[in-house]
């Protein structure tokens, strides 16, 4: 869908950056590691820790002749129920530039002995087309790349996160490969759409006018919007024949903002039976409080939010965060609640 025309939304939480924050994984949890099992990466820029803090325009830089590697999540969950996760994003990539191919596999062994490839039929999003290679995604353009899959239920304590030269895993990658940001999870779509009433305003912010003795104006702005990606402008998906970062002038300024409300929301779509249940409830629980509002800890982590659940047009995402600290809700009839938000565009 296009135009801005809003639909059901869904927001895409992030797993890995939520478990880092609340302090339940470490980076020592993460690791990246050459396919032989022992070579260490080579950064040409940045470092691992740059691939998981949710900034995609803070990228990492690995070098060409590095060959295929592997990004291993150690979950740390031993129960199938919550360790699943049923989306992959790769935000700020140049897959395109470099001829890079992608696998999303989990397994229960962290020597995936007999790993589970989920990108071997998945849900191809956004930029996320169909490799000679089996089981690989091949994005055909700079940018990002969104999959989902069907949870996985079963064997899934580890994910293990593939990237390789197109066909080949033994040959080097055409250019350095250059990763923005990284998000594994679970994404959850509101229980309908939000009531007519939807608010959209682009806020530049960042510009502060200044007027001198003689009257005339000033403007001082300490930023224009978000500043590029590692290949492309923020968002885009492109060849880089067609368009990279440095082309300014087609980059989209200001920051988007949505204000929405539900009217008429079951309450077992909005809470926890058990609002004090444990880490299952918290971790695999099908309502807005957990899933939702509780992964993003409030205003403190940014989400992959789409205003239709079912778009494929990358102009439909972004990464926001809350606007306001509260889970705002009120009851309006029996077992039926009003509930209202504001999203905030984050870089």
């Amino acid at each position: 869908m296009t135009y801005n025309r809003v639909a059901t939304p869904r927001m895409y939480m992030d797993r890995l950056s939520f478990d880092l924050t609340n302090g339940f994984r470490t980076m020592s949890n993460y690791t990246i590691i050459q396919n032989d099992g022992s070579t260490a990466v080579t950064f040409d820029g940045g470092q691992i820790e740059d691939l998981f803090d949710m900034r995609p325009t803070n990228y990492a830089t690995i070098a060409h002749d590095t060959q295929a590697f592997y990004i291993t999540i150690d979950t740390g969950m031993g129960s199938d129920t919550v360790a699943e996760a049923n989306f992959l994003a790769i935000l700020g990539h140049n897959f395109e530039e470099a001829d890079a191919a992608f696998a999303v596999q989990h397994d229960d062994s962290s020597t995936f002995g007999s790993a589970t490839f989920v990108s071997n039929s998945p849900t191809r999003v956004i930029n996320a087309a169909v490799s000679s290679s089996a089981n690989y995604v091949e994005p055909d353009n700079n940018g990002w790349s969104l999959i989902t899959w069907a949870n996985n239920n079963t064997d899934n304590r580890y994910y293990r996160i593939i990237i390789s030269k197109e066909g080949n895993l033994g040959a080097n990658f055409d250019s350095d490969v250059k990763i923005g940001s990284i998000m594994l999870g679970e994404y959850i779509d509101f229980p309908s759409s939000p009531d007519m009433s939807v608010g959209f305003d682009i806020d530049y912010d960042g510009t502060k006018l200044i007027n001198s003795v003689g009257g005339n104006t000033y403007a001082h702005a300490s930023h224009l919007g978000s500043a590029g990606w590692a290949k492309t402008n923020p968002w885009v998906n492109a060849t880089s024949g067609n368009e990279n970062q440095t082309t300014t002038l087609s980059r989209h300024y200001g920051r988007r903002k949505y204000d929405m409300n539900f009217s008429y929301v079951a309450d077992t779509d909005l809470f926890l039976s058990n609002m004090h249940a444990g880490h299952g409830g918290t971790v695999d629980g099908s309502d807005l409080y957990s899933q939702f509002y509780h992964k993003s800890l409030g205003q403190h982590l940014p989400f992959l939010f789409s205003i239709d659940s079912t778009s494929t047009n990358e102009g439909d995402y972004g990464l926001y965060r809350l606007d306001d600290s509260k889970m705002k809700t009120k009851q309006v009839a029996h077992q039926t609640w009003n509930t209202s938000l504001g999203l905030v565009e984050s870089w």
